[in-house]
């Protein structure tokens, strides 16, 4: 099977050197292409990038087009280059030499199986599991929770309103999939978009399925931080998009926005951006009203010059 590995990179040039630095020690199968994607950098990225790494393949958009956007250029490099499997790797991961083969040998474990995760962990702490493979999304309410541990392929389902997810931190995709269902969903710009191409893969009868000796480590929201005003936009906005495409015609309700807006905001309130943090909600719900599917209004926004 053909693999391209993608790699979104968006001022994080550091961090993308590091996962670079992981992917050259890993034991991959013979003709394993590496892809980086750069969303427009202004950090530096591309000099580093190519002054470092001359023999891996790069991609420049010229802007950022959000996590969709940028990893969807570069899903369809790859599949132009005849790849049969494309995996979506975080800039901000680490891998283990040998996370590879376990998730190919998963993803032909079954002609049906189309996406596959990893075990991955906290990078400041390896023995904590920051995602089973992923998580589960209540497309009823919102909530969304990462599987803390190992689990059997058996609890791996749905369970009621709520729809297990492989995270697009490691993402394995098998090509007759991306065919079928399509490639992310730029509805969303940032989160979800993960989320959304699980629902849409599972609909079509698709399997979903979890590596369990492939290991990363993640950084965990080296891009945005969990208390900024751009994490509270997007993933209010993204989850109650999700719920609209896929939930319940009544959802969500206005108890489920209410409690889900309080979760949200708890963080950026004990950080001390309580007043940002709210108005970064108020604008988010705005937004989804209006069906907006845009970045972000610009005063919510990181610095360009951020990594």
């Amino acid at each position: 099977m053909n693999l391209w590995i993608v790699v979104l990179n968006w001022n994080g040039r550091e961090d993308t050197l590091a996962c670079l630095q992981s992917l050259s020690r890993v034991d991959a199968p013979e003709g394993t292409r590496l892809l980086v994607v750069d969303n427009g950098s202004s950090d530096g990225s591309e000099d580093a990038i190519r002054a470092q790494w001359p023999d891996v393949d790069f991609l420049q958009t010229g802007s950022n087009l959000g996590f969709a956007g940028g990893n969807n250029a570069g899903i369809e490099r790859a599949l132009a280059g005849g790849a049969g499997a494309v995996l979506l790797l975080n800039n901000d991961t680490e891998v283990a030499p040998g996370f590879l083969r376990p998730m190919l040998a998963e993803l032909q474990s079954s002609e049906r199986t189309g996406i596959v995760g990893a075990q991955i962990a906290y990078h400041h702490d390896p023995d904590r599991l920051w995602a089973f493979g992923g998580g589960r999304f209540d497309v009823a309410t919102g909530w969304v929770r990462h599987i803390p541990v190992p689990v059997e392929p058996g609890d791996l389902q749905d369970r009621k309103s709520r729809r297990f997810y492989v995270t697009g931190c490691t993402m394995l995709l098998r090509r007759e999939l991306i065919e079928e269902v399509g490639v992310l969903s730029t509805d969303y710009f940032h989160f979800c978009e993960d989320v959304d191409l699980c629902l849409r893969a599972r609909a079509a009868g698709w399997q979903l399925a979890v590596a369990r000796d492939a290991h990363v480590l993640h950084k965990v929201s080296a891009t945005t931080r969990v208390s900024s005003p751009a994490f509270l936009y997007y993933n209010l906005r993204s989850r109650l998009n999700l719920v609209r495409n896929f939930g319940p015609a009544s959802a969500p309700s206005w108890r489920a926005v209410a409690v889900l807006w309080m979760r949200l905001w708890r963080p950026a309130l004990l950080s001390g951006q309580g007043r940002g943090g709210w108005r970064a909600l108020r604008l988010a719900w705005r937004d989804f009203q209006r069906r907006e599917t845009g970045p972000a209004p610009a005063e919510l926004r990181p610095a360009e010059s951020a990594t």
